[in-house]
């Protein structure tokens, strides 16, 4: 690889959770920065350290004796990233870009004085798609319908946060140069959690599968098919309102509306919600299938994409997917999603946590074949327009360039101080 070293404090391996938002984020950011001419150099947790080449960059791992859980552990592991970091850096002159990703920046933070040290001039960069504090209450606030211990598992995961990971997480965004974000929601949420001194950027962003972009599936239109098929990709969670969408599905059933839907993805409510779908005789028309890592099938397949999401905080890069694959769009009015979509023109949006508005949403779009049509062709127009690849990577590398050349303006301002 050829281009400037930059370092990305990813926290997990980005490679062992090829379904995990997190890492979907992270590998997009990843494929950004290449894109943009950076050699990324990415440092994870890991059960032993070995640095590879990947086509993602330098994978570096850092030995731990305990696995990552999600963003919760980040305080523990991030001595020993930082160490990594330094160690990386050692012999260098100049500075040094660090990116890192939500809680994960702690790390970043605290390999600063150790760099200053060798001589290295850290540049600290922050992405942000929530703040862990607003995602666990609204797991909180949305798990009323579901058992004691679902809703005593979200409650004692919120206290965890706000005893052991939102002071970390304040840490590591008041340490950073800038604050990269993708929605002005996430903006208002790390201004109410954090202060006013979060220096924040808005940029575009994309998934990854926008990478290895290709032209949509022809979906059903002039060939026969026998009922239209719902997709839902997301994890198992309270905020994302899967239980909603069962209820939605049993009252199309009784309506009398022909369907198939085929949930995927993974979560603490999985078989809770397997359980409901039961329940609600959805058995012979509706598949909860779990982890699927490549989802791009499903979404070709599919004709009607639901996300039906109580709160986001941001967007969805599942959603994003499905704007790729020229899918029709019924998504909740909710957060990042409405800086997404337009109702009507864009997709159907419908009230957070409304089964019934959500079921007149779906009738509507399952019996109405050019509205259908309609919302699948803008779906994909959407995405070219805002979601493609190219111009993430050229506002990705023209943060890096901007923060690196200030930094160098400011050292050189520094020598002739002196």
């Amino acid at each position: 690889m050829a281009g400037t070293d930059i370092v990305m404090i990813v926290g997990r391996d980005p490679r062992q959770e090829l379904s995990g938002g997190h890492s979907s984020y992270v590998r997009s950011h990843a494929r950004a920065a290449i894109r943009a001419g950076f050699v990324p150099h990415l440092f994870c947790v890991g059960e032993e350290a070995s640095p590879s080449e990947t086509e993602l960059g330098i994978i570096h791992s850092m030995a731990s004796p305990c696995r990552p859980f999600r963003q919760m552990l980040a305080a523990a592991h991030a001595g020993p990233l930082a160490a990594g970091v330094v160690r990386f850096a050692a012999g260098r002159r100049g500075s040094l870009l660090l990116h890192s990703f939500g809680v994960w920046g702690v790390a970043g933070v605290r390999a600063v004085p150790s760099l200053k040290r060798e001589g290295i001039e850290p540049v600290l960069v922050q992405s942000s798609y929530t703040t862990y504090r607003d995602e666990a209450r609204s797991h909180v606030r949305s798990a009323g319908t579901y058992s004691l211990r679902a809703r005593i598992r979200f409650a004692a995961l919120s206290c965890w946060v706000a005893l052991a990971v939102e002071p970390w997480e304040r840490r590591a965004y008041l340490g950073s140069r800038v604050i990269l974000i993708n929605y002005e929601s996430v903006g208002r949420l790390i201004r109410k959690r954090h202060g006013p001194k979060a220096q924040l950027r808005l940029m575009p962003y994309a998934a990854e599968s926008a990478f290895f972009d290709r032209d949509p599936a022809p979906k059903a239109f002039g060939r026969p098919r026998t009922v239209p098929l719902i997709v839902a990709i997301s994890r198992h969670e309270p905020r994302k309102g899967i239980d909603v969408l069962l209820h939605a599905l049993a009252c199309l059933k009784a309506d009398g509306v022909q369907f198939q839907a085929r949930l995927a993805g993974g979560g603490p409510l999985l078989a809770e919600h397997r359980a409901l779908a039961s329940r609600l005789r959805l058995d012979d028309s509706v598949t909860i299938e779990g982890v699927i890592p490549d989802v791009r099938p499903l979404l070709d397949a599919a004709d009607v994409f639901v996300l039906p999401s109580r709160e986001e905080q941001s967007g969805s890069l599942a959603l994003l997917e499905a704007l790729q694959a020229g899918v029709a769009v019924v998504a909740s009015a909710v957060d990042g999603i409405l800086e997404d979509l337009i109702d009507g023109e864009d997709a159907l949006l419908i009230r957070p946590g409304d089964p019934a508005h959500l079921t007149a949403a779906l009738a509507r779009v399952l019996t109405d074949e050019p509205l259908r049509r309609y919302l699948q062709v803008r779906a994909r127009a959407t995405f070219e327009e805002r979601f493609s690849a190219a111009p993430f990577s050229a506002a990705l590398g023209s943060i890096y360039r901007d923060l690196l050349a200030e930094a160098a303006c400011a050292k050189t301002h520094a020598l002739d101080a002196t």
